[in-house]
């Protein structure tokens, strides 16, 4: 599989996850985080660490990424969630935010800790973000002592995961950490057959979870999740996180086409997106919700079908051109330190 067909699976995966009980919403996002790590590893050293002060550059551009296709669906959010009800009375009331989530709104951080935030699927941008505030210095360890930032960044995840839970960035600090391994020792990477058996181990798993019956509770929640769902999906998801990281890193050496990258980036779009059609329908639709199984999904189908369209729209018309200017700053930031460099040179030269 291509690694931008695999991206656009992760995020169909998170679709399902919030439009049906398919309980497998989180293991796409770890994968997601370990893609995030070796990207963002490998840009570093083949983009930014060249161009005029490498942290400053790296951070714009990594908050450009996120930030317009992060604002249009949060402001839509807020319209839906804020806005309209002084319109039309929702039938189901939304819940009063708090200030840090609208702030979080407008700005990313703080969005996984704060309560009411209506865009939810956004909670993962601000553990990305705070992850590319610490990456350079991380990345910087990584090439002169290794094993010493593998063991640094274990022992805070653990630390983190005992006192905060899932509520701080550095709790998922081994996914990004496992993308960041990857880049650095290329040999990591795995073989064609070995990502194969990956991705089929972990389907095979989710198939087993689906079939039998003592098992079902822990994969399918729905709106009034068991105990069992509560207490072990979590466990699921990051196992079979676990379980496809081969496949998914195996998907890094597959050569990507034009299509490719238009599904690559639609991946984000879609993520965000989808939310948009269900956050109004929980709220100003909730009968559908009481319907017949069938009845349900005839219902829902346009839903994900406007879900799709609206992500492709804001991908071509919004996402693709914010990223062409990023990258005409970036390569404009090269560009200066590049010169500035010759110009020293001769100057040295001159002398």
């Amino acid at each position: 599989m291509a690694p931008g067909a695999l991206r656009f699976l992760l995020a169909t995966l998170v679709v399902v996850f919030h439009y049906t009980s398919f309980g497998i919403g989180h293991m796409p996002v770890y994968l997601f985080f370990a893609l995030s790590g070796y990207w963002v590893f490998t840009m570093w050293q083949n983009k930014y660490s060249a161009t005029r002060d490498p942290y400053a550059t790296f951070i714009v551009s990594r908050a450009w990424r996120l930030v317009p296709v992060f604002l249009l669906c949060s402001v839509a959010a807020l319209l839906v969630s804020f806005a309209l009800p002084l319109v039309v009375a929702p039938a189901v009331p939304f819940a009063p935010p708090e200030p840090l989530a609208l702030i979080s709104s407008l700005v990313i951080l703080g969005y996984n800790t704060a309560g009411g935030a209506p865009l939810v699927p956004a909670w993962s941008l601000d553990i990305e973000l705070q992850f590319y505030l610490v990456a350079p210095f991380v990345i910087a360890l990584l090439q002169r002592r290794a094993l010493l930032a593998v063991a640094l960044c274990a022992g805070v995840s653990v630390a983190s995961f005992a006192l905060f839970y899932d509520r701080a960035f550095t709790s998922y600090l081994p996914w990004f950490l496992a993308g960041m391994l990857a880049a650095r020792y290329p040999a990591l990477l795995p073989r064609r057959r070995v990502a194969l058996a990956s991705g089929a181990l972990a389907a095979a798993v989710i198939v087993l979870f689906a079939c039998v019956p003592a098992l079902r509770p822990v994969l399918f929640g729905g709106a009034h999740r068991s105990a069992l769902y509560l207490a072990w999906n979590p466990l699921l998801n990051a196992a079979l996180a676990a379980v496809a990281l081969p496949f998914a890193l195996g998907t890094l050496s597959v050569r990507s086409g034009k299509l490719d990258r238009l599904l690559s980036d639609a991946s984000y779009s879609l993520y965000l997106a989808h939310w948009l059609p269900l956050l109004y329908v929980t709220h100003y639709v909730p009968q559908i919700a009481a319907l017949p199984h069938f009845a349900r999904a005839l219902a829902t189908v346009p839903l994900v079908a406007l879900s799709y369209a609206a992500a492709f729209a804001i991908t071509v018309y919004v996402d693709r051109p914010c990223s062409h200017a990023r990258e005409r700053f970036v390569k404009a930031r090269r560009s200066t330190r590049e010169q500035a460099a010759a110009g020293t040179l001769a100057h040295r030269s001159a002398r």
